[in-house]
């Protein structure tokens, strides 16, 4: 089988080592991804964390401007403590976990589309940029950037990857009932991994999705239902595993940002 396709060295290097870290985990063996199962759940939470953070540092200092004075304290006890950091971090491990599990599953076909999308983060942060140069605050033209390309970019790497699922080859479950296509073609489970529970169920979601769009014209009682189920299970895993992706890839631009940004003030005189 042969790799993704891309030219890799066009890329910054903070976001080739995402990326390359994600290939090589989506290509491990059982073993090795469950050993290294944790660690790459909390390095990927702290990455879209960090990105996720940002942005909601950026709505609540806009907010704060509105109404508080340049120089009240309250900008300081307001811009967001420990409740924000732990409803980020929930989420941004939410979204590792559906990163991490679904590039398990993923074939090696998305990879280029994936590669792609993480090329779209890169020329969108610097077309983004000169665009907004002349309108947005110089110190938070960084962040404004990365908060205005997550949405698109995540949009366009989620109907290519929607488009991907309609166009790779499926198991045929035209007329069989729900539960005998998940014992049919559900993969065996491999131990009692945390990996392996959560396999098991992004495969079972799959198989459903796969289960309901091709009876939903063969069951014509129960034809919109099923469609809609499986529209509906097709549309919310590739849309998280694209926005998951995107904000992990927007987070390692935010920490290089925020790592930028100290090293000038430490250098300033």
């Amino acid at each position: 089988m042969g790799r993704p396709a891309g030219h890799l060295s066009s890329l910054p290097l903070h976001l080739i080592l995402p990326v390359l870290a994600l290939l090589l985990w989506s290509l491990s063996g059982s073993a090795w991804a469950r050993w290294l199962f944790l660690p790459a759940w909390v390095l990927a939470t702290q990455l879209i964390a960090a990105g996720s953070l940002e942005a909601a540092r950026l709505r609540r200092r806009a907010w704060l401007g509105q109404y508080l004075r340049d120089g009240s304290p309250w900008h300081h006890r307001l811009r967001g403590g420990v409740l924000m950091l732990a409803r980020h971090q929930l989420l941004g491990a939410l979204l590792a976990l559906v990163l991490l599990v679904k590039l398990r599953g993923l074939p090696l076909a998305a990879w280029p589309l994936l590669l792609a999308g993480a090329f779209g983060v890169a020329l969108a942060r610097g077309w983004l940029h000169r665009r907004l140069a002349p309108h947005v605050v110089e110190a938070r033209l960084p962040a404004v950037t990365r908060r205005l390309l997550v949405g698109p970019v995540a949009g366009l790497l989620a109907l290519a990857l929607v488009g991907m699922a309609l166009w790779l080859p499926q198991p045929w479950l035209v007329d069989l009932g729900w539960e005998t296509a998940l014992l049919r073609h559900l993969p065996a489970g491999e131990g009692g991994s945390l990996l392996a529970f959560f396999e098991r169920l992004a495969a079972a979601a799959e198989i459903t999705r796969a289960w309901a769009m091709q009876n939903a014209e063969a069951q014509l009682s129960l034809g919109a239902p099923l469609a809609l189920l499986g529209w509906l299970l097709m549309l919310l895993t590739q849309g998280a595993l694209a926005w998951a992706f995107v904000c992990l890839l927007v987070g390692a631009e935010a920490l290089r940002g925020e790592g930028a940004a100290h090293r000038r003030q430490e250098e300033a005189p």
